[in-house]
């Protein structure tokens, strides 16, 4: 329970020479960019160390380790250690068994009972992940199949030596970029050294791996590969039916796991989608969070300020409810095509903001700032919404609750109730096959963004037709966006009542003139990955419908 401190000899020196010597004066560095921040309390930072020969460091700080992690630690006979000393400890243990991982240079460990940590870390040079490795590879086979052989016998390789890695995503698999193209294993934060990996660990392990691992990238057979290597490691040949058997059971696993945000989020990071999601720089004091690609943009426009935005009337306005506006809004540019933009004003004033406001407290989270964080949430889940250029949120004194949240138009695009109407004839009417195809097809994608939609805990409560946005990128190709997201929830239980009700709204809003009995049950069978309907998916079915029924006896038959 006692401080612990150790730095690598050899790097001594060094590290006293740039001030990384003590916990005290890692912690107060502002010269350092946040790459990742986990659960509250832990951050992990990257340092470029300037000099003859620059040196990129990761510093992963710990100011919170959670009450249960010190307790299990203790009672599993290792001391009072935090996430960071426990991930030292795993890693000095694995680079004495051959195993590839970053180069431990220095770890703190300070206070009792709730200890402050910092684990300093050298760079893995010459490395990529193993998302970034198969999507650069996606086209070889035999180059896919070499690599997950190597990744099947190294991660065989890892379990071998007693150490279980309940995070072995795709993100934390990396991969050399010159031959032999070697494997090494980051985050060990989460692992534990045993006398041996029981079997539930190891498929917890690779279903982990499987799960962060989209079929684009990791086919089945390529998956079946890497059973059979790891397998083959044990020291036996494996046959056939052990690594499909393998290979279903981690299946079953990785069904659960998809049910979780994180897992999403790594496992759509190849796409453009999560790619252009960008964290927001803070401006205006605070008040206001701002794409920098878009800040010269906004400032050329004169909106680059929180009551510049909330004052603005420059652009058209769409709507105006009592408590929001909804404007379009054209950005020009000097030298650029005039660009679209929708804007949402919020203004509430109630006696909690009041008393909010009176007392001093901050702000709850506006409906601007939960519109915004749906948006990159969704995105980094594959969801494709629409780019976040800013939003802000103020209280005043007097109470009035303030808010806002700017989006990028999505050009090209038309709601599909609209779509639907133009692109594809009454279904009296004699068409091509051609065109059913092409309306079977829109459907099966529209069921893939709501089912996974709700997969991650997410419901709508307006997901009517006008929220989804088409646009066909080539004949029979369309992109599914989807809009409005300022009522978003995120629901773990008791969540099946929504569900309903967003399918209802769904169903309600369907133009019957384009959309068949026939089709709006293949939606249903695709939304629930199915090709037969067993009873518990009848009920389901029929529970909708009467909410449909009950919205058409209130509201009548929809325009």
């Amino acid at each position: 329970m006692q401080a612990f401190e150790w730095i690598d000899p050899e790097y001594r020196s060094w590290l006293a020479g740039h001030g990384l010597d003590r916990l005290a004066t890692i912690a107060a560095r502002t010269d350092t960019n946040v790459v990742s921040e986990g659960h509250r309390g832990r951050c992990t930072k990257r340092l470029v160390v300037r000099g003859p020969a620059p040196a990129t460091l990761y510093l992963k700080l710990e100011t919170r380790t959670p009450w249960k992690d010190l307790v299990a630690h203790a009672v599993g006979g290792r001391g009072w250690w935090t996430k960071a000393r426990t991930e030292f400890e795993v890693l000095r243990y694995l680079r004495g068994q051959g195993i590839l991982a970053p180069r431990p240079l220095a770890c703190f460990q300070n206070g009792f009972p709730r200890p402050q940590a910092c684990l300093v870390l050298a760079e893995l040079q010459g490395f990529q992940t193993l998302h970034e490795s198969l999507a650069a590879a996606r086209g070889a086979g035999n180059e896919r199949r070499t690599l997950f052989t190597r990744v099947g016998r190294e991660i065989a390789r890892l379990h071998a030596t007693g150490v279980a890695q309940p995070d072995l995503y795709s993100s934390h698999v990396w991969v050399g970029t010159a031959s032999p193209r070697p494997i090494a294993f980051i985050d060990l934060q989460r692992s534990v050294r045993r006398r041996t990996v029981s079997r539930r660990e190891r498929l917890r392990d690779l279903a982990a791996l499987f799960a962060t691992l989209p079929p684009r990238l990791a086919d089945e057979g390529d998956r079946r590969e890497l059973c059979r290597a790891y397998l083959d490691a044990g020291g036996h040949p494996a046959r056939p039916a052990d690594a499909d058997q393998l290979l279903a059971e981690i299946e079953l696993r990785c069904q659960r796991l998809l049910r979780r945000r994180k897992i999403w989020e790594i496992r759509e990071s190849d796409t453009d989608a999560h790619r252009s999601v960008h964290r927001l720089a803070s401006i205006d004091q605070g008040r206001m969070w701002i794409d920098r690609d878009y800040q010269e943009l906004l400032a050329a426009n004169g909106l680059a300020s929180f009551q510049a935005m909330m004052n603005t009337a420059r652009g058209t306005q769409l709507r105006a409810l009592r408590d929001r506006e909804n404007w379009r809004l054209e950005l020009h540019a000097a030298h650029a095509a005039t660009q679209g933009a929708y804007l949402k004003k919020h203004h509430i004033r109630t006696a909690s903001t009041w008393a909010r406001a009176r007392v001093g407290l901050g702000p709850r989270a506006s409906a601007g700032r939960i519109e915004a964080e749906n948006v990159a949430r969704l995105q980094r889940g594959g969801i494709a919404a629409m780019r976040l250029l800013a939003y802000g949120e103020q209280l005043h004194e007097n109470g009035r609750f303030e808010s806002f949240v700017l989006t990028e138009e999505l050009q090209g695009c038309e709601q599909l109730d609209h779509f639907l109407r133009r692109r594809f004839p009454a279904r009296p009417a004699d068409c091509p096959r051609r065109r059913i195809d092409d309306l079977d097809r829109l459907i099966e994608m529209v069921a893939d963004v709501t089912a996974r939609f709700h997969l991650l805990g997410y419901n709508h409560r307006d997901l009517y037709c006008c929220h989804f946005f088409i646009r066909e990128t080539d004949p029979g190709e369309f992109a599914v966006h989807l809009i409005d997201l300022q009522r978003v929830e995120h629901r773990r239980f008791r969540r099946q009542r929504w569900v309903i009700k967003d399918l209802a709204q769904l169903a309600y809003s369907a133009p019957r003139d384009r959309v068949s009995c026939t089709q709006r049950l293949a939606f249903i069978k695709r939304y629930l990955g199915t090709t037969r309907l067993q009873p518990r998916h009848k009920r389901f079915i029929r529970r909708i419908l009467a909410k449909q029924h009950r919205m058409e006896r209130s509201e009548g038959l929809h325009p």
